[in-house]
């Protein structure tokens, strides 16, 4: 494939391996280590407003998780919307809690507050929300910041692809204390090959690593938690990461303005509106009409790997034996079927380009054409 969907990016090991001199010097290797420590203030220092602090782990699933625990949802309920991963229910079911789905807004894909309200005047019960940046993009989430105020809710964002530039301004967190939650997984743009880090206020900060540390006090008690905690090892490779993603992220969006340019001519596709930091591990674009194993295979044939997300959603999706509530979703269930993700590359050139716009060109002849 020539143009294969993903192209992991991440450092060679002569690249971060000086990084572990202090963890081999004082034989800490996990548990919060030196290096873990390190990278979370780095992070930290990058990302988040002030108050915030961050918590590495091992999965944006974990933090997820985490978050949950650190929040005590058992026994109650969360709302997240239907257009998300299989890692967003899969957490509030390890959490013991009931997931509540809700729909999202045709515009820019993500929880429609009125779906929400709607739930909250349903279910009493409502632990927290759960708000979904699809895709990694970055934009403003205040209509849901703004639910969680009025009905006094906790609000998680899971944020997987999220983590953008280190130089901006759109900095995460929030006077309203939300939890927001990324994946340093292979997949995503600051990748380790499996990790995550949570962003919280600082008092939260405590309970997040007590859920990620078996739910241990100092006195050996513990209550709900996991093994969620990241080795030294991810961490070397996320220092060096954190050097060089924003040149990363220039040829990324540089890719993306090369899709938002060519899918503009035409009338049939939507594409992203106000992307704002978002780092582009993907390009999605909305077709008028399901993306089927049949068009997939007309780019396929052009060299062109795409892939559907977030399909299906987690009311089809979902098949194992927990329950889950539901909200009416009837734009969820209008557009999942249609999303199509386009590569993103960090090694992006015109000349690439030259070759991806022939290739679009004729697989979309044949896809618009038919």
């Amino acid at each position: 494939m020539l143009f294969p969907y993903l192209k992991p990016e991440i450092p060679k090991p002569e690249q971060w391996v000086h990084h572990l001199q202090v963890s081999y010097q004082a034989r800490y290797f996990s548990n919060f280590g030196p290096l873990a420590q390190k990278l979370e203030e780095d992070v930290s220092k990058n990302y988040l407003v002030e108050g915030y602090a961050g918590v590495l782990c091992s999965s944006n699933t974990s933090g997820l998780l985490a978050a949950l625990n650190a929040i005590d949802v058992y026994g109650k309920k969360v709302i997240l919307p239907d257009f998300t991963f299989a890692a967003t229910p899969q957490a509030i079911f390890a959490a013991g809690a009931t997931p509540v789905i809700c729909d999202i807004d045709e515009r820019v894909w993500e929880l429609d507050p009125e779906s929400v309200e709607k739930a909250l005047h349903a279910h009493t019960d409502v632990a927290a929300i759960i708000h979904v940046r699809p895709f990694g993009l970055v934009r403003d989430i205040s209509a849901t910041r703004e639910l969680s105020v009025k009905y006094q809710i906790p609000l998680i964002v899971d944020a997987a692809a999220g983590l953008g530039r280190t130089d901006s301004d759109a900095t995460f967190g929030s006077d309203t204390g939300e939890i927001e939650v990324f994946s340093m997984h292979a997949t995503k743009v600051f990748a380790i090959g499996e990790g995550g880090f949570v962003a919280a206020p600082e008092p939260m900060v405590g309970p997040i690593k007590r859920a990620l540390n078996f739910g241990f006090d100092r006195d050996r008690t513990y209550g709900d938690g996991f093994n969620g905690k990241i080795d030294e090892f991810r961490c070397a490779i996320g220092l060096t990461t954190l050097d060089l993603i924003d040149d990363w992220i220039d040829v990324r969006t540089r890719h993306a303005d090369f899709y938002e340019t060519f899918f503009s001519r035409f009338n049939t596709l939507t594409r992203p509106v106000e992307p704002g930091n978002t780092p582009w591990a993907q390009y999605p674009v909305l077709f008028d009409r399901d993306v089927d194993n049949s068009m997939i295979g007309v780019f396929a044939d052009k060299g062109i790997e795409i892939k559907k997300y977030y399909w299906p959603g987690v009311k089809r999706a979902y098949t194992g034996r927990r329950p889950i509530d539901a909200m009416p979703i009837p734009v969820s269930e209008s557009l999942q079927n249609r999303f199509a993700c386009f590569p993103v590359y960090s090694d992006f050139t015109p000349e690439l380009g030259s070759m991806l716009k022939q290739r679009l060109e004729g697989a979309l002849e044949v896809v618009l054409g038919s």
